[in-house]
């Protein structure tokens, strides 16, 4: 009799261990679902802004040159700025083309991750870049209008100048708004990589 009592609550105690594996493998699923949810977010709002650089990059190539030569500026200048600003949209193509290929959903998290480093070091490393070349770039900018119109470019350039650093402001918040966003990201793949 008493073996059959233990054997009764061996096999409710087994049943009970069954029915908290089948919890703790939903509970998994679900927490999986939603860190997968949050990282799409987050993914997305980086590949949002990478299309928005990219597709500005290629418009004001476009458009810049035509501008300048307008003005009466050499075609130098307008071919210098075409090139500069088709590099600066191919470079943007180039650091964000894997990410806009993945599948959240069914990647592999590690892998994401690595994507995601390798995205927010290229951001870091792109100011080393950006910031000389925009440096070149208004100088010159400043010596064409210049030649243009002699001692009246002064307004121009004060002009531009105030420009270039408004939209230097502007950009190097965009370009941090990436790499913080890409941190958080790279946070949540580091929590659920520690739940593992």
């Amino acid at each position: 009799m008493i073996q059959e009592n233990n054997i009764q609550e061996l096999d409710q105690m087994k049943q009970q261990l069954e029915m908290l594996k089948k919890k703790l493998e939903t509970q998994n699923i679900i927490n999986e679902k939603i860190i997968r949810s949050a990282m799409k977010s987050k993914l997305g709002n980086i590949n949002r802004m990478g299309r928005f650089f990219f597709i500005m990059g290629i418009l004001v190539a476009i458009w810049a040159p035509g501008f300048f030569a307008y003005m009466g500026c050499s075609m130098w200048f307008c071919g210098g700025t075409f090139v500069m600003l088709l590099f600066c949209a191919l470079k943007t193509l180039q650091y964000h083309r894997e990410l806009w290929r993945l599948d959240i959903n069914s990647s592999n998290i590690v892998e994401t991750g690595k994507k995601v480093a390798r995205l927010r070091n290229r951001y870091k490393d792109w100011k080393r870049i950006a910031y000389p070349m925009i440096a070149v770039w208004l100088i010159w900018t400043c010596i064409e209008i210049y030649i243009i119109y002699g001692h009246d470019a002064i307004w121009f350039c004060s002009g531009g100048i105030f420009g270039g650093l408004i939209g230097g402001i502007c950009g190097t918040r965009m370009n941090n708004k990436v790499i913080h966003t890409a941190d958080e990201l790279l946070g949540q793949i580091k929590d659920y990589e520690t739940e593992l």
